[in-house]
């Protein structure tokens, strides 16, 4: 199928070329209604579809924004994305996702390809915990806003739920019930400011009350069985707190092939819910993020921040406390 050029639609519309450009770039000047409504017509007859780059290039706009996540493999992200996506599909910008797979090393040569690739602006879901991994962004006067994590020192305005808050009240009621010791099992705590920031909470309350705690990170879905058969086989009453939802899920699927009785031998509970934890076992209590609500909300600040510079601030969105009957 021959593709329709500008000059075509000019001479089909009656007017320059510079007219139809002016048009597409919305910088109609003393542009009258009549020739815009004609302009319209003929590119929806055409079905003229301009060129990004050359548009790119004329506006120094490449109206692309690159998202990076930690994890695309975590359905945490792909919520994050669709929400992150509807905003960008109504205002004319496109998102360049990318994965860094827990890397950080692979993170900083994908942000470099971003950068090369002129995106506009950058939400992160940082792999790592320090700052200085990242001011090579800013260096360049890209927008940045995190998104999910925080970096330290903060410099940059991030998009969280309310770790703190949610994870305490959770914890609180369940102490409640009389257990004896809570066990925090997460992916790695040391560069992910989520996974500290849950455990410290999870850590803190449980000593107020004087219980015991104890962490258990994970690496690999295959280290649930060694690491988790002692608490299994202790006498207290435990209470297990996954910190995300990939070991909620690798948790539940092994205590449920080892047809662990979920509440009575073993307390369960934690961050995400996804609406799959309703239908486990007994229904498990546990925290709802708002993924979704959490990528419009970034997708709309860092537009804000491309037509300028804000203050620092935290976004918190809250989570959803799912009460069913793991715990």
């Amino acid at each position: 199928m021959k593709k329709i050029t500008i000059k075509e639609v000019a001479e089909e519309a009656g007017v320059s070329k510079t007219t139809i450009s002016r048009f597409l770039n919305n910088n109609y000047g003393n542009m009258s209604i009549e020739t815009k409504e004609k302009i319209a017509g003929v590119i929806e007859r055409l079905n003229y579809r301009p060129s990004k780059q050359a548009q790119a290039l004329k506006s120094k706009h490449s109206y692309l924004i690159g998202v990076v996540v930690a994890d695309i493999s975590n359905l945490y992200s792909s919520l994050l994305l669709k929400g992150i996506g509807s905003v960008f599909e109504q205002s004319g910008y496109q998102m360049i996702i990318v994965d860094a797979a827990n890397s950080v090393a692979q993170e900083k040569e994908l942000l470099e390809k971003l950068l090369d690739q002129s995106v506009e602006g950058i939400i992160l879901q940082p792999s790592s915990r320090q700052s200085a991994n990242y001011e090579f962004i800013t260096e360049r006067n890209i927008p940045l806003l995190l998104v999910d994590r925080q970096t330290e020192p903060e410099k940059w305005s991030s998009v969280m739920t309310n770790n703190v808050a949610a994870t305490q009240e959770v914890v609180k009621k369940a102490l409640s019930k009389g257990y004896e010791k809570v066990i925090i099992v997460s992916e790695p705590i040391k560069d992910v400011s989520t996974r500290e920031l849950r455990f410290q909470t999870v850590k803190e309350t449980v000593q107020k009350v004087g219980k015991e705690y104890q962490l258990v990170e994970v690496t690999d879905e295959g280290e649930i069985p060694e690491l988790l058969q002692p608490i299994i086989a202790d006498s207290k009453k435990s209470l297990l707190f996954a910190s995300n939802g990939r070991v909620l899920m690798d948790v539940l699927a092994w205590l449920i092939k080892q047809e662990i009785a979920i509440p009575e031998k073993l307390g369960i509970t934690g961050f995400d819910d996804w609406s799959l934890t309703e239908l486990v076992g007994p229904g498990i209590t546990s925290i709802e993020q708002p993924s979704k609500e959490i990528g419009k909300i970034a997708g709309q600040y860092l537009l804000e921040l491309l037509k300028e510079p804000k203050e620092r601030e935290e976004i918190i969105v809250p989570s959803d406390i799912r009460w069913r009957k793991s715990v």
